[in-house]
């Protein structure tokens, strides 16, 4: 089976085009944008750490980037010389207790299990301040048993949550403060020209209480 960085460095050079270079990357870009835009508007980018940053599609918000994959790291260096960027292991962050204010993460818990999954929420609660927050997003379990979807067990894409499930997986104290769905509508399957007119209705859906039936469910929890 590949592995998680070597996966991704093979797909560096042509990352940014490839996923988020086409309509349907964008559509999920402008609502992952728009959450993280909202949730972290109280928060200085010097106080926030990108973790699993990749080539830096969201950097803007934080000052720090961390990334397993060397070759992404790199890519992200050649866009964003002044960022501080990382090579390290989620489970093992190279920063010290209370580092930061606010970490968010987006595709990544996706691919770990739960295992992972609670090594890493450890080492997130680790470096984060008292009352910090961690955003981040995960395949939706619900979604998943609605459309009898993705039955893959390689790690890509594999660890569908409920929120209810991943505050069980915590070995700490969390308090989800926020959530939100990203992608409602089955969008790969609706034409490209009319992807952006959909977008307005599906945040709307994706805010609602329908959201754990979207694609991915997004989540603010706050360090307690």
């Amino acid at each position: 089976m590949e592995s998680i960085p070597a996966y991704y460095d093979a797909l560096a050079p042509d990352y940014d085009q490839s996923r988020f270079g086409n309509a349907y990357g964008q559509f999920i870009h402008q609502q992952e944008r728009q959450a993280l835009a909202k949730l972290l508007r109280d928060t200085p980018s010097s106080e926030v750490l990108d973790l699993a940053c990749g080539t830096g599609r969201l950097i803007e918000f934080a000052e720090t980037g961390c990334d397993l994959s060397p070759k992404m790291i790199a890519e992200a260096r050649q866009k964003f010389p002044t960022k501080t960027l990382v090579v390290g292991e989620a489970t093992q962050l190279p920063f010290e207790d209370g580092a930061f204010s606010a970490i968010f993460s987006m595709h990544f818990f996706m691919h770990l299990d739960h295992t992972a999954t609670q090594a890493v929420l450890a080492e997130v609660h680790r470096v984060l301040r008292p009352g910090g927050r961690l955003v981040f997003d995960f395949p939706s379990e619900k979604r998943r048993r609605f459309t009898h979807g993705h039955h893959n067990q390689h790690w890509h894409g594999s660890n569908a949550l409920t929120k209810t499930k991943v505050l069980e997986l915590s070995k700490h104290p969390w308090q989800i403060t926020a959530s939100q769905g990203v992608v409602f509508f089955p969008i790969h399957r609706v034409p490209a020209t009319l992807r952006p007119y959909l977008l307005p209705l599906d945040t709307i859906l994706c805010r609602s209480f329908l959201q754990e039936y979207a694609s991915y469910v997004l989540v603010c929890m706050q360090k307690t």
